[in-house]
């Protein structure tokens, strides 16, 4: 079986694709540069079953596109794949009509058909980037059948001296949040939905070090969640991510940032 390396993110996904797995010994993609399109996979389904840890604390996920897993490590709830402070931040994946599957993990392999928790039918640009996402659904607070979300991404680089950023609400509530900087006493954001995502926003990188951000009840000054301390990049762009579901233990509201380009 040939292996292509094209680069660290590119050769974890290819090695990943060229293990055998429980769905598909034989669908195995290569690397194209002209057909490929790139992917974020994120786990923001808050349930704790099903899990192979007991005790239980949430699916780890696998992510295969046409039966090939892509992520190189096991996605537990919070985390993302690849996970990169620097860099590619969006693994190379086919392009196309895809099937996208959400599977349990199982580190000792010998999978069950019911592993699978999502699966849809979406069709990845090439040459385009898109985050895919596990989260619950809504309206039932409860979780219970996670849908796979795929959102294509549109940044373009931020001017020099700045930095772009942008809300993700993946709080499984009907709670409405404005992202708010605790260091300037600004809001930043409409109000945003589950599910939903703010504009991109381009600002100045603080030139004084740190500064805060915080979730707030649209309208409100009620803080959810918080960053005491957040640095931006100069010509970097990042979603701050809150997730959480207040009726889970353990799945307090969060927020946190991903490197999106």
């Amino acid at each position: 079986m040939k292996r292509i390396l094209i680069t660290v993110v590119v050769c974890l996904v290819v090695l990943s694709a060229c293990k055998k797995n429980n769905l598909n010994d034989t669908n195995v993609w290569r690397f194209n540069a002209d057909t490929s399109a790139f992917v974020k996979f994120v786990n923001s389904y808050t349930a704790l079953t099903p899990s192979i840890a007991t005790p239980a604390n949430g699916p780890g996920i696998d992510f295969y596109i046409n039966n090939v897993k892509m992520n190189a490590t096991i996605l537990t709830y919070g985390t993302f794949f690849p996970n990169t402070s620097g860099g590619a931040s969006f693994a190379a994946v086919p392009s196309g009509p895809v099937e996208i599957k959400a599977v349990l993990s199982r580190p000792l392999g010998g999978g069950l058909p019911s592993d699978t928790i999502a699966k849809g039918n979406f069709i990845l640009g090439p040459g385009v980037s898109h985050s895919v996402i596990l989260v619950d659904p809504l309206p039932n607070p409860t979780p219970a059948n996670p849908i796979l979300m795929v959102h294509q991404e549109a940044v373009k680089m931020p001017a020099y001296g700045t930095f772009k950023f942008r809300l993700m609400n993946m709080v499984a509530t009907t709670e409405v949040y404005e992202l708010f900087n605790s260091t300037t006493s600004t809001i930043l954001t409409a109000p945003i939905p589950f599910k939903n995502f703010s504009n991109w926003i381009e600002l100045p990188v603080p030139t004084t070090g740190t500064q805060g951000y915080q979730i707030r009840l649209a309208g409100t000054t009620t803080v959810m969640a918080s960053i005491t301390a957040f640095s931006a990049s100069n010509q970097r762009s990042y979603t701050f991510w809150a997730r959480g579901n207040p009726l889970v233990t353990g799945r307090t509201r969060t927020l946190s940032s991903i490197l999106t380009q």
